[in-house]
C-alpha cells in the first residue's frame, strides 16, 4: 500500500510543485506588494531606455537656463527682480508664447532700493522716507509690470508640512465630466505662494510638487488639491499649456464608466474609479486614476536649453524664442533642482515640465489601462494552467518549446504594445512566473526520469555497453524487440594464430592475457565513439553510428583501427619482456581488422525473454569477410570501398577486386596503411604510382609484367614503412597464373576461403 501511494505521489509531483508556484504567484499579484510594483517599474523604465520618446527641436518648448555661466556673469541666485524683469521683457519682445517660471517669488525682493529705503524709518522722519521711496524703483512692482505685458505663468510650491498658508490665486476654471474625481487627486496640507502683486500680473499660476524621497520620477501630477480648500490647482506645465492655448477651464473626466471601453468594464466587472483624462482647450491628456501623467522620457536634451546670460545679452536668434513655450529654471548643481527619471539620472527638474508640455502638444502619451492588471492576471492564470497540466505530458523538446513560447509571448506582447501603442503591460511578472513553473516542472520530471534511469542502469549496466545503457536510460521505450535501418561502419578483428598462443598459458594465464589484450583494444574503440557489439573468444565486433549518431563514423573507425595496430606493437614489446622474464618463448600477437560501411538493421534482437543490441545485414557480413582476407593478402587492415570513400584523408592502397564467399558481386578492397600525414608524403605518392602500374598490368592479364611491377611496388612500400607480405602473396599468385593462364580473365579474384 505504501509503495502504491509513493508511486502515485511521484506521478503527481510534476503537477503539484508548479501548481503551488502558480497559486502563490496569483495571490502575490492580487496583493501587488511594493516589491512587485518595483519590479514592474523597472521593466517599464527598461522599455523607455530601449526606446525613449523621440525629441524634435522644432517643437518650440525650451528652457531659459540660469546656468553656471549666467551665475558667473550676474551673481548668485536669487537675482534682483529688475534683472528678471529685463529677462521677461527680452523674451516678450522676441515673441515668446508663454514664459513659465519654475521659480518661487514668495518674498519681496530683498535687494530692491524701495525696500531698503523703508528700513531708514528708524533714523529719518517718515515724510522724508516716503519721499525717497517714491523716488526710487520698486523691483517687485517693476517685475509685476513686466509680467502684465507678457504671457507669464508664476509658480507656487505645495508643502508636506502643516502650517498656515495663503491659497494661490486662481487663473482658471474647473469642470467635470461624469462623477467628480477630486477625491483621487494628490492633496497637500500647505502651499508656498508667489507674492499677490506678482500673481496679479501673471496670466497663469501653476504648482510644483515638493521634494520627496521618490528616487525616480515616473509620474507628474496635473491637478492637485490643497487641504481645506474646495478648489483644484493645476501643475505648472498644465497651466503653461492652458495659457498657450488661450483656454480658460480644465475639464476632469472620471473613469467610473470604464472610460472608452465601458463594455470591457462590464464584462470584467471592474469599475475602477478615479481620473481618466484632463481636457484643456482642444487637448485631452490621459492620466492615471490620481490625475498623474505618465512621463514618457526623451532623456536630457541639450537643444532644449538657452542660457539666460545669452538672452540678457541679446545673443539668441529670434526664431528660437518666437512662438515658444519657455520655462525659466536652472541646471546649476548648487541650486539643487536635480531629478532622476527612467532614462536619465541627474537632469534639471525644470526639464520635466518641458517634457510634459512636449507630450501634450505632440499627443505622445504612455498609458496603463485601468484593466491592465486584470489582463495580466488572466494571462498568467491561463498560461499557468497550460504549463502546469500540459507540460508534464510533453517530451523534453516540446516542453522546452512551450516554455520558450510562453515566456516569449509574455515579454514580446508587452514590448509590441509599448513600441506600437505606448501601452504599458508588465513584461516581467508573468514570464518570470512561467519560467519558474517550467523550471519546477522540468526539475520534477528530471528527478522522476533519473530515478527510472538509475533503475535501468542498475539492471543492464553489467550486460550492455555504456552507450547502449545511456541510450536505453534516455529512451526506455526502446527496450523492445525490433530495429531500424542506419548507415554504419562495422569492424571485425581476430587474433592470428590464437590456438598456438593459447597453448603456452594455463586457463588463468590465458584469461589474464585476453583481458590485457581486450581492455586496451576496447578502450580505443570506445574513445573513438564506437559501440562494442560482442566478444567472440579472441575476436571483437564493433560498429559506429548507433545507437548514437556519430558524424564521420568511417573516419572514427579508421582512426581506431590504426590506433589498435599501434597499441598492439607496444603490447608485444611488453609481452616479449614478460616472456623473457618467465623463461618462455614469446609468440608475437598479430590481429587482422576488417572495416566496411553500409546500411544495416540495428536494434534489439532475440526473444521476448532475452535480447541483445546488435546489427544485422549484408554489409555487416562483408566486414567479417574482409577481415578474413587479411591473412591471405598479408595485410593488417582491410577496408571496403564505401569506407575508403567516406574517409578520404587516410592512406589507402587498393588490394584487389574480389568475390568473397557468399557474395555474387565483386568487391573492391583496400589496405589501410596510414593516416593523413602518410597520405600527403612523397613516399606514399611514389608507392601509389608504382602500385597503380602493378594493378593495371594485373587487371589487363599481363601477369609476367605484373610480377615485375609488384617487385618495384614492394620497394616503394618498404620505403614508406608499410610492412606487409602483400606483394609476395601476389607474386606467388601471378606465378601460378603465368603457368596456367585462365581461359577468361576479368580481373576479379574469387576467394576460396572466408
Amino acid at each position: 500500500m505504501v509503495r502504491v501511494l509513493s508511486r502515485s505521489w511521484r506521478k503527481r509531483l510534476p503537477i503539484m510543485a508548479p501548481l503551488v508556484i502558480l497559486l502563490a504567484a496569483l495571490t502575490m499579484r492580487a496583493i501587488d506588494p511594493p516589491g512587485v510594483v518595483r519590479l514592474r517599474n523597472f521593466a517599464f523604465d527598461t522599455f523607455q531606455r530601449l526606446k525613449p520618446r523621440t525629441y524634435d527641436p522644432q517643437w518650440n518648448v525650451r528652457i531659459i537656463d540660469v546656468d553656471e555661466a549666467s551665475l558667473a556673469a550676474y551673481g548668485q541666485w536669487p537675482w534682483p527682480r529688475d534683472r528678471i524683469a529685463k529677462l521677461v521683457d527680452k523674451l516678450s519682445e522676441q515673441g515668446a508664447a508663454v514664459i513659465a517660471f519654475d521659480v518661487l517669488f514668495a518674498e519681496p525682493d530683498a535687494s530692491s532700493w524701495h525696500r531698503r529705503v523703508r528700513e531708514l524709518i528708524a533714523y529719518v522722519d517718515p515724510e522724508t522716507v516716503q519721499r525717497i521711496a517714491n523716488a526710487v524703483q520698486d523691483n517687485d512692482r517693476l517685475l509685476a509690470d513686466a509680467f502684465a505685458h507678457a504671457n507669464v505663468v508664476t509658480a507656487y510650491a505645495f508643502d508636506v508640512a502643516e502650517r498656515p498658508s495663503r491659497p494661490p490665486a486662481l487663473k482658471h476654471g474647473y469642470a467635470i465630466s461624469g462623477e467628480d474625481p477630486q477625491r483621487f487627486l494628490d492633496r497637500y496640507p500647505s502651499v508656498v505662494s508667489t507674492l499677490p502683486l506678482l500673481e496679479a500680473g501673471a496670466k497663469g499660476n501653476g504648482g510644483i510638487t515638493p521634494d520627496t524621497d521618490i528616487t525616480v520620477i515616473r509620474r507628474v501630477p496635473l491637478l492637485l488639491r490643497l487641504q481645506g480648500q474646495p478648489h483644484v490647482y493645476p501643475a505648472l506645465g498644465m497651466e503653461a499649456v492652458r495659457v498657450a492655448l488661450g483656454a480658460s477651464t480644465y475639464v476632469a473626466r472620471g473613469a467610473t464608466s470604464g472610460g472608452d471601453l465601458p463594455w470591457l468594464a462590464r464584462v470584467l466587472s471592474v469599475f475602477e474609479e478615479g481620473v481618466q483624462s484632463i481636457k484643456v482647450g482642444d487637448r485631452i491628456v490621459p492620466t492615471d486614476k490620481n490625475g498623474n501623467l505618465l512621463l514618457y522620457d526623451s532623456g536630457h536634451q541639450a537643444e532644449r536649453f538657452i542660457s539666460a546670460k545669452d538672452v540678457l545679452e541679446g545673443r539668441v536668434p529670434k526664431e528660437k524664442i518666437e512662438g515658444s513655450i519657455l520655462f525659466v529654471g536652472t541646471s546649476a548643481a548648487g541650486l539643487k533642482d536635480i531629478r532622476n527619471t527612467a532614462v536619465d539620472s541627474g537632469i534639471p527638474g525644470v526639464e520635466i515640465h518641458a517634457q510634459l508640455v512636449e507630450q501634450i502638444f505632440t499627443d505622445t502619451f504612455l498609458s496603463r489601462p485601468f484593466f491592465a492588471g486584470v489582463v495580466e492576471g488572466a494571462f498568467l492564470l491561463v498560461a499557468g494552467i497550460v504549463f502546469v497540466f500540459v507540460m508534464p505530458r510533453l517530451s523534453a523538446g516540446w516542453k522546452t518549446g512551450l516554455g520558450i513560447a510562453g515566456v516569449a509571448l509574455g515579454i514580446g506582447v508587452p514590448w509590441f504594445l509599448f513600441d506600437k501603442q505606448q501601452i504599458l503591460v508588465d513584461p516581467i511578472y508573468s514570464p518570470a512566473t512561467l519560467a519558474l513553473i517550467y523550471a519546477a516542472s522540468s526539475a520534477s520530471s528530471f528527478m522522476l526520469t533519473e530515478r527510472e534511469r538509475a533503475q535501468i542502469r542498475g539492471a543492464f549496466g553489467l550486460y550492455l555497453s555504456p552507450d547502449v545503457v545511456e541510450e536505453l536510460a534516455r529512451n526506455p521505450e526502446r527496450l523492445q524487440l525490433g530495429g531500424e535501418e542506419r548507415e554504419l561502419t562495422v569492424m571485425f578483428t581476430d587474433v592470428r594464430g590464437f590456438t598456438t598462443i593459447s597453448e603456452q598459458f594455463d586457463p588463468q594465464g590465458l584469461t589474464r592475457f585476453m583481458n590485457r589484450f581486450l581492455t586496451p583494444m576496447t578502450n580505443i574503440i570506445l574513445a573513438e565513439r564506437g559501440t562494442i557489439d560482442k566478444y567472440m573468444g579472441d575476436a571483437i565486433m564493433a560498429f559506429w553510428n548507433a545507437p548514437l549518431d556519430v558524424p564521420d563514423h568511417a573516419v572514427h573507425a579508421c582512426h581506431a583501427a590504426l590506433a589498435m595496430q599501434a597499441r598492439l606493437k607496444e603490447l608485444n614489446v611488453e609481452w616479449r619482456e614478460q616472456a623473457h622474464h618467465e623463461g618462455r618463448n614469446h609468440i608475437p600477437v598479430n590481429i587482422g581488422i576488417g572495416l566496411n560501411t553500409g546500411f544495416a538493421s540495428v536494434g534489439n534482437f532475440g526473444s521476448d525473454q532475452r535480447f541483445t543490441y546488435s546489427v544485422l545485414g549484408d554489409d555487416v557480413n562483408l566486414a567479417s569477410r574482409l577481415e578474413g582476407q587479411c591473412k591471405g593478402y598479408g595485410v593488417s587492415i582491410i577496408a571496403g570501398d564505401d569506407t575508403k570513400q567516406r574517409a578520404p584523408s587516410f592512406a589507402f592502397v587498393e588490394l584487389d577486386l574480389i568475390k568473397v564467399k557468399g557474395k555474387t558481386e565483386p568487391e573492391r578492397m583496400f589496405a589501410l596503411i596510414g593516416d593523413a600525414a602518410m597520405r600527403e608524403s612523397e613516399e606514399f605518392r611514389a608507392l601509389l604510382a608504382a602500385h597503380e602500374a602493378f594493378i593495371i598490368e594485373y587487371r589487363a592479364g599481363n601477369f609476367a609484367e605484373a610480377r615485375r611491377k609488384a617487385t618495384a611496388a614492394k620497394e616503394r612500400a618498404e620505403a614508406v614503412g608499410w610492412s606487409c607480405t602483400y606483394y609476395d602473396h601476389m607474386r606467388k599468385r601471378l606465378k601460378a597464373l603465368v603457368a596456367a593462364p585462365p581461359a577468361i580473365w576479368d580481373g576479379v579474384y574469387e576467394a576460396k576461403e572466408k
